[in-house]
C-alpha cells in the first residue's frame, strides 16, 4: 500500500526512500547481539523513480558497498547517510535514469566527509584481513591530512592542489622528504583511490601530484665483522634466549615475527624441516624452511620432543620454549639491550641485520640470487635485490680486465 508520503512523492516522478535492513532478527547465537546479526545482512536504500522511456516506475537499490561493513554502528551510520542524501538529491531534481546530465549533482548529494571516509577505509582494510600495523601505517598519513583540513570537509571538495599544498606544508614544517614524503603520498593515494573506487569521489587527487626521489633508508645495516663477533659474545654471556632467536633467523631468514608465532608442530627434526604455516607467514603460504646443520644441534639440545606440540619454540625467556606466545617487542628489546650495553645503538643494527647478513654472506659464500630468494620465500627477485643492498661495502675488485 502506498502512503501518503509516497503518493506525493510519485506526483514528483519518485518513491521517497527507505532503508530496508533484511529480515528481522529471530533468533541470535550465543556471543552475538541482535544488532550484529542485522548487520550480517544485505541492507539497501530503496525507491522507485519513473522511467520516461518505459513509462513505469522502475526500482532502484542503492548501498554504495555498504555491506562490506559488518560492525552495526558503522553501517548504521553508512547507510543512514545514504538515505539522506538520496532523499535530498530527489527532492533537488537528480535523476537515477539520466546519468550523464546529473553526474555533478549526484556527487554533491552523497559526498561524505574525510572522517567518515576514513571509518570506511578502516573498515574495509580490516574485514579485508589488512594486518593491524599496515592499517595503523596507512591510517598515520590519512589522520594528519584530515587533521590538516577538517574532519567534516567533504572528500569531493578534495582536489590535487590540496594534496600538494599538504605534502608541501609537511615536507617543509616536519622534514617529510625522501621515503617519507614518498610514503605518504602512496598511503594518501591508497586512501582515495578507495574512495574513487566507490563512487565518493570522480577521480583520485593524487595521481597527477609531484612525487620525489627516495632516499636510501639506513635501516638493517648489516653487521660489521668486529660488531658482529661482540654482540655474538655478549649474547652467548648474557642472553641465551635472544642468542638463539638471532641465530634462527641468520640460519633461516625466518622473520622475527614468524618466529614468534612458531610452534613445535611446525617442525620436524626427523626430515630437517621447518614449515611455516600460512596464516602466520608474510606471503600467506606456507613453504618449507630447511633446517641449517648448524641450527639442528641447537634445536635437538632443546629436547622438544618433551613438550606439547602447540608450544612455541620461543614462548619463554627462560627456558626458550613456552606454552605462551611471547610478547610482540620482547626479542628485540632483548636485543635491543645488547646493543645498548656494546654502545652500536647509533649503527642502525636490528633483528633484520641478521637476515641481511646471512643473505650477504650467502651471495659471497657462491649462492645464485634465485637460490637466496628461494631460501628467503621472497615472490620476486627484486625483493631479494633489497637484502644485497649492502653488497657492495664487502665486495672488492681484485679481478683482471678482460683484454681486447
Amino acid at each position: 500500500m502506498l502512503t501518503i508520503n509516497n503518493t506525493i512523492a510519485m506526483s514528483k516522478n519518485f518513491t521517497q526512500p527507505f532503508l530496508n535492513t533484511g529480515k528481522p532478527i529471530t533468533s541470535v547465537p550465543k556471543g552475538s547481539t541482535k544488532a550484529k546479526e542485522q548487520a550480517k545482512a544485505d541492507w539497501y536504500v530503496e525507491f522507485s523513480y519513473l522511467n520516461p522511456e518505459t513509462g513505469r516506475m522502475q526500482r532502484f537499490r542503492k548501498t554504495h558497498d555498504g555491506n562490506r561493513v559488518k560492525d552495526p554502528q558503522i553501517k548504521q551510520k553508512h547507510f543512514n547517510a545514504l538515505l539522506e542524501a538520496y532523499k535530498d538529491a530527489l527532492e533537488a531534481g537528480w535523476s537515477p535514469v539520466d546519468e550523464q546530465n546529473n553526474a555533478k549533482l549526484r556527487r554533491a548529494a552523497i559526498s561524505i566527509s574525510l572522517a567518515e571516509g576514513k571509518t570506511l577505509f578502516q573498515s574495509y582494510h580490516k574485514h579485508k584481513g589488512t594486518r593491524p600495523k599496515s592499517i595503523a601505517t596507512y591510517l598515520s598519513k590519512v589522520n594528519a591530512f584530515i587533521n590538516h583540513y577538517g574532519a567534516d570537509t567533504k572528500v569531493d571538495k578534495i582536489t590535487d592542489y590540496e594534496v600538494t599544498s599538504f605534502l608541501n606544508h609537511q615536507e617543509a614544517t616536519f622534514g617529510w622528504v625522501g621515503s617519507t614524503y614518498v610514503n605518504a603520498r602512496i598511503n594518501l593515494n591508497n586512501f582515495f583511490k578507495y574512495l574513487k573506487s566507490n563512487k565518493y569521489i570522480p577521480a583520485n587527487p593524487v595521481t597527477d601530484t609531484e612525487t620525489r626521489r627516495k632516499i636510501k633508508t639506513e635501516k638493517h645495516k648489516v653487521f660489521s665483522d668486529e660488531d658482529f663477533n661482540n654482540i655474538m659474545a655478549w649474547l652467548k654471556a648474557n642472553d641465551p634466549y635472544a642468542l638463539l632467536f638471532c641465530r634462527t633467523i641468520y640460519y633461516t631468514c625466518i622473520r622475527p615475527k614468524e618466529l614468534r608465532h612458531l610452534q613445535l608442530k611446525h617442525i620436524n627434526l626427523k626430515t630437517g624441516v621447518i614449515t611455516v604455516p600460512a596464516n602466520i607467514a608474510k606471503n600467506k603460504r606456507p613453504i618449507p624452511v630447511k633446517i641449517d646443520p648448524s641450527l639442528m644441534k641447537e634445536l635437538e639440545l632443546l629436547m622438544i620432543d618433551q613438550y606439547s606440540e602447540d608450544f612455541y619454540l620461543f614462548g619463554c625467556t627462560l627456558s626458550i620454549v613456552g606454552g605462551k606466545r611471547i610478547g610482540e617487542n620482547t626479542p628485540y628489546n632483548r636485543f635491543r639491550k645488547c646493543l645498548k650495553h656494546l654502545n652500536l645503538l647509533n649503527k642502525n643494527y636490528d633483528m633484520y641485520s641478521f637476515k641481511h647478513l646471512s643473505n650477504v654472506r650467502k651471495f659471497l659464500a657462491g649462492w645464485t640470487v634465485a637460490q637466496i630468494s628461494k631460501a628467503n620465500r621472497h615472490s620476486n627477485i627484486s625483493e631479494t635485490e633489497t637484502y644485497l643492498k649492502d653488497l657492495l661495502d664487502f665486495v672488492e675488485i681484485d679481478k683482471e680486465i678482460p683484454a681486447i
